[in-house]
């Protein structure tokens, strides 16, 4: 290989990243592909003409590669290979768990404080059904009753999701009931 080549390859190395970009869409694997191209050429560089477009024949060479790899196929979960150890398992990204807790606390800050409050006491800090009953001075089958219907309110601004902002038609009616018991727990 002469002199003229090996500066001519070294100053395609830009050239080749940006096209090795564009087709792999990713900035690590754009890098191997360079490095997999400049091995591959430097190995068949005999075959190379001098005086030819040496830029189209690098292209040529990476377009090549870059098809072979993507028809290679690739590990399945639960294939013998990934359980061999020879492959690490991916760890799901967290973005899906942020996007739903921020659409449980939208639903959740639209409910009455007093229904809040219930299932913070029911359903977080797990007080069970007879010490709410006492401090809120009702029957134990009203606390029941107003955890069951504060959870299916819940529900319905969770899963409803666009229409959080919206009241529903029955809470104005429920509102009454539901102060009384913010009264009862010393929040109102």
């Amino acid at each position: 290989m002469s002199p003229n080549v090996a500066k001519e390859i070294e100053q395609l190395l830009p050239t080749l990243r940006r096209f090795a970009r564009s087709l792999t869409r990713d900035a690590a694997r754009a890098d191997d592909l360079v490095q997999d191209t400049v091995e591959r050429a430097l190995k068949r560089i005999d075959s190379f003409e001098e005086g030819s477009n040496l830029k189209a024949w690098m292209f040529t060479i990476m377009r090549n590669h870059f098809i072979s790899e993507c028809r290679r196929p690739r590990p399945v979960a639960g294939s013998e290979d990934l359980d061999s150890g020879k492959y690490e398992q991916a760890i799901p990204g967290a973005q899906q768990d942020t996007v739903e807790l921020k659409e449980f606390m939208a639903a959740f800050s639209n409910l009455d404080q007093a229904d809040q409050e219930l299932l913070i006491l029911a359903g977080l800090e797990n007080v069970p059904y007879p010490d709410i009953a006492e401090m809120l001075d009702v029957a134990v089958g009203t606390v029941k009753s107003r955890v069951a219907r504060a959870r299916m309110r819940l529900r319905e601004l969770h899963v409803g999701g666009s229409h959080l902002s919206a009241t529903p038609a029955y809470a104005s009616s429920m509102r009454s009931r539901n102060g009384a018991i913010a009264h009862h727990a010393g929040v109102a």
